[in-house]
């Protein structure tokens, strides 16, 4: 798995969710399961996750024509907007607006600033693993990716095929790379780099929040944002980081109930990986 291509995709609203490349890879997975089943589910997917070998490894999203800035230099203003619009609160009680007395709330929503413009995802894949991909974001564009996908956020198209982008890998004494992925790093993974992190509060597919009072919510993970360079000191893979298990995700009870119903949650972080010069500066 070695190929990159550059996907367009052409939001047709506005989104709440970030295009982070670990969410965006646990929602792939779960059209995947709605539309395909459980069994293409563990084929596709949660088998090759852990084993470290992902079919197709993804990029976050980003407007066309940019790419995320190095996490040593500053990080330039993105064309996108951002906003707010009100809802209606609804009476659970009466399943209603009406019966919740007008309440309005408030709810966030990010658009491209020039309508036509579209969004990059980058992966890195074989032919088999493009076509699952290309498949699962076509069911994700049709159903809404994200928070709010109910109302018709983060429902997009796909404009084209897949382009293939060999320039981005073609580096002279590459010994380094940059991440185009948010990612969680392998623990055989290169140190030796800078990164921006932040910590993340994932939750449990809804359908499966039910089997465990504690399962809605996952333990919190320490992410880096894409942009996180290291230096290996030889040609770099073509990704890096991993899956995180169950046992890392949830308290022991919630991973036993889990299993007991055959149910084994596992989180994407993988690092989609630019090769890179690492140059370093001299001691004076």
């Amino acid at each position: 798995m070695d190929a990159l291509v550059r996907i367009t995709l052409r939001p047709a609203r506005v989104w709440t969710t970030d295009w982070r490349a670990d969410t965006l890879l646990g929602a792939l997975a779960a059209v995947w399961a709605r539309f395909q089943g459980a069994a293409a589910l563990r084929r596709d997917f949660l088998e090759p996750w852990p084993a470290g070998e992902p079919p197709f490894v993804i990029s976050d999203a980003f407007p066309e024509g940019t790419l995320p800035a190095p996490a040593l230099d500053a990080v330039p203003s993105i064309d996108i907007k951002t906003g707010f619009r009100m809802r209606n609160s609804i009476d659970r009680t009466a399943g209603t607006a009406g019966a919740a007395g007008g309440n309005l709330f408030q709810t966030a929503y990010s658009r491209l600033n020039d309508p036509d413009a579209a969004l990059h995802l980058y992966a890195r894949t074989n032919a088999p693993g493009q076509s699952i991909l290309m498949e699962a974001l076509r069911l994700l564009g049709q159903t809404g990716f994200g928070a709010n996908a109910a109302i018709g956020f983060g429902s997009f198209d796909l404009d084209g095929e897949p382009a293939s982008c060999p320039e981005l890998d073609d580096v002279f004494n590459a010994d380094g790379f940059i991440s185009l992925s948010t990612f969680q790093p392998a623990p055989s993974d290169p140190v030796d780099g800078f990164w921006r992190m932040f910590v993340k509060y994932g939750k449990l597919a809804p359908e499966f929040q039910r089997l465990h009072p504690q399962a809605a919510f996952k333990m919190p993970q320490v992410m880096l944002e894409s942009g996180a360079c290291f230096r290996t000191g030889e040609s770099p893979l073509p990704f890096y980081g991993g899956a995180i298990g169950p046992e890392r995700l949830f308290p022991r009870a919630v991973v036993q109930a889990l299993a007991e119903r055959e149910v084994t949650p596992v989180q994407p972080a993988f690092a989609l990986a630019l090769p890179m010069a690492w140059v370093q500066e001299n001691e004076l």
